[in-house]
């Protein structure tokens, strides 16, 4: 069997470093994380874009000049580093969970009843099987999906009709760019709540999670109704309707249930250790993806199975590892230049900046949403708006803004940015797999929509504001 590259080794060892400091306050664990994750990415540039490279420039020069910019450099530039090191063992922990979907039969079978629906319901499967796979998959999803609608969508199966092809892979491709971008409003398994458990005290999972679940419905039901409502009549009832594979029920049920089980499984860790759940998710997802293609390879026996799993993890470690590169790099960036702006910004600043401008309560809420979706367009990454944002509202009842509302308008603006920002990872695989610009997947397929989503979302927010925060 080949070996992996020593390289390879060093994300899952920035994971364990850092586990080791989020467990027992080891500062050492902490520097040694630090030092394993700038060796990660220097030994990955050669083959970074030129996003990731940019931000990763960036954030080189705000650690050199954070000496004369900060009262506090070294505690900074440790809050920041720990942060980054905290994204990247995120990343690490939940790519195993990937490694086992993509071998499950039942994560394909789940894809094949999503994308063999009738027209009008198509739509509803996308975008949902992209939130539910996408749960587990994260953005291997859209390449998942994405496969299998450039396979059903031939010229033949539309008739011989290029414009019937043309549309169906827009609207197909385009449910499943929305539906990925609700998962940091519907999943527990995403670094969006993550960042926002570990910077805004006052927040807790479990009173946050109902109201983005209730506005992730809200943004899919108008996503369905955007659909329906522009989607070209002349052609309707040209193609015979698709029919769903046996037992698409059945599988649909199974895989909420291993996704429950999953979740559970990390709150009985959080609950039993008295530690956040971010923190569970990092100890419980290597488990149960381990687990889970243990199972997969059960019917050769249970021990020629583990010895299967265990030689399937090392030969795809190179793959699984350095295949995140971009990831890795473009949310540790992100994440360290926000926090090292926000810590060089007074937090007294922003709030007389605020105070000057007569913001107060829920309508800052709704100004974070609004900079997140615009300043995506000009390639900051949501991530980078976010930590900005959250840094300096730590403290939100300070400024009338409940934790919950500042939390959810965080969620909120990531799912608009990302589903339309032609510089996300999210648009340029989506728009790769389509066949188009990411300019034509992000803008011209998305724009109004999210211009549309962004007015339904400010009035959304303004409205719980008045009726419960």
């Amino acid at each position: 069997m080949k070996l992996p590259r020593p390289e390879v080794h060093l994300l899952p060892l920035v994971m364990v470093s850092t586990l080791g400091y989020q467990l027992f306050g080891w500062l050492p664990a902490a520097l040694a994380s630090h030092v394993l994750l700038a060796a990660y990415v220097l030994s990955q540039w050669p083959q970074l874009t030129r996003v990731p490279r940019t931000l990763l420039t960036l954030a080189t020069m705000a650690i050199l000049t954070l000496p004369w910019l900060s009262v506090d450099p070294a505690g900074s530039l440790l809050l920041a580093l720990n942060r980054a090191a905290y994204f990247a063992t995120f990343l690490a922990a939940l790519s195993f969970l990937r490694e086992a979907a993509e071998t499950s039969p039942l994560v394909r079978r789940c894809g094949d009843v999503t994308i063999n629906q009738p027209p009008g319901m198509r739509y509803a499967t996308l975008s949902s099987g992209s939130f539910l796979i996408g749960i587990l998959l994260n953005m291997a999803v859209l390449n998942l999906l994405g496969v299998m609608v450039r396979r059903a969508n031939t010229l033949a199966a539309a008739g011989g009709n290029a414009a019937i092809q043309q549309i169906r892979n827009r609207r197909m491709f385009t449910a499943m760019i929305r539906g990925f971008s609700v998962i940091p409003l519907g999943s527990p398994l995403t670094i969006t709540l993550a960042l926002i458990l570990s910077i805004v005290p006052g927040v807790r999972w479990w009173q946050v999670l109902p109201y983005g679940w209730a506005t992730m419905l809200l943004i899919l039901l108008l996503g369905w109704a955007w659909d329906r409502a522009v989607a070209p009549r002349h052609l309707a009832g040209q193609l015979p309707a698709a029919r769903p594979p046996a037992g698409a029920a059945w599988d649909i049920t199974r895989f909420l249930l291993l996704v429950l089980a999953i979740f559970s499984a990390a709150v009985v860790v959080e609950l039993a250790l008295g530690i956040d759940l971010p923190l569970a998710i990092l100890l419980t997802a290597p488990a149960a993806a381990i687990a889970w293609m243990t199972v997969q390879r059960s019917r050769r026996g249970v021990g020629r199975a583990v010895v299967l799993t265990g030689a399937r993890l090392l030969k795809g470690a190179e793959r699984q590892f350095s295949g995140m590169r971009a990831e890795v790099s473009v949310l540790c960036a992100a994440g360290l230049l926000g926090t090292l702006i926000a810590a060089v910004v007074p937090t007294t600043a922003f709030a007389d900046f605020l105070g000057l401008m007569g913001l107060q309560g829920p309508v800052i809420g709704v100004l974070l949403v609004v900079l997140m979706v615009a300043l995506s367009q000009i390639g900051l990454n949501p991530i980078l708006v976010a930590t900005i944002g959250l840094s300096s509202l730590a403290q939100p009842e300070l400024f009338g803004l409940a934790p919950e509302m500042l939390a959810l308008s965080v969620m909120a603006g990531w799912t608009l940015a990302i589903g339309c920002s032609p510089v996300t990872t999210s648009i340029l695989i989506a728009s790769r797999m389509a066949g188009v610009s990411p300019q034509t997947a992000g803008w011209s397929w998305n724009g109004w929509y999210t211009l549309g989503a962004t007015a339904v979302m400010v009035a959304w927010l303004l409205l719980l504001g008045w009726l419960f925060f």
